[in-house]
């Protein structure tokens, strides 16, 4: 909704997905991901709604909240055919910029790792990417456990996602690998196969 002087705009699109932070926390308001579906207008509205750093009404089976996506949020749109409808359906995806901030080199003094899902492999390879973690596949199960045994595991408030947020510099992400290596609970392989190319 965006009220001036004389007027009151009220838009209204489809959610089908959604990544925020829980009302009663320190970063109350702030949006990550929002997915939206709806006609060429009203995308258009929601895009520079975005843009303007205004707040969206959330509505999401019991949950209603308001929040926004803060400045530059990133955005991808499509359209989508639809059999027996004239138009296509306009599809928009926006990011918040501390998600977006999540991929490789962006930001690698960060405090805090949104993430959009929870299963153990996604955690140990987002955060690997991002923080350039020495890791392999088979740690994930103990390193997400581990994280969350630490308390630098907080669920975020999601629709069709499970995400969460992983409150950790890379040091401290690096100190908890470690700490597994020492006490034996992830390992290193010892034999190493080598690949022998026949000329």
């Amino acid at each position: 909704m965006r009220q001036n002087r004389d007027t009151i705009t009220n838009v209204t699109v489809g959610l089908s997905s959604l990544v925020a932070e829980p009302p009663n926390s320190e970063t109350a308001g702030a949006l990550h991901l929002i997915s939206v579906f709806g006609g060429d207008q009203d995308i258009g509205a929601v895009l520079a709604a975005a843009h303007e750093a205004l707040h969206f009404r959330v509505a999401a089976g019991s949950m209603e909240f308001s929040g926004t996506l803060g400045e530059k949020p990133v955005v991808y749109k499509t359209s989508v055919e639809i059999p027996q409808r004239k138009r296509p359906v306009r599809h928009a995806v926006l990011l918040s910029k501390t998600l977006f901030e999540t991929t490789l080199g962006a930001d690698g003094s960060a405090r805090r790792t949104v993430l959009y899902a929870d299963a153990p492999e996604f955690v140990l390879h987002r955060l690997a990417v991002r923080f350039g973690l020495p890791v392999l596949p088979e740690w994930a199960g103990w390193f997400t456990s581990e994280l969350q045994r630490r308390g630098m595991v907080e669920e975020l408030l999601g629709l069709n996602c499970n995400p969460i947020v992983v409150k950790g510099t890379k040091l401290q992400l690096l100190r908890t690998l470690s700490h597994g290596l020492r006490r034996k609970a992830i390992a290193i392989p010892t034999e190493v196969g080598t690949l022998l190319e026949k000329s």
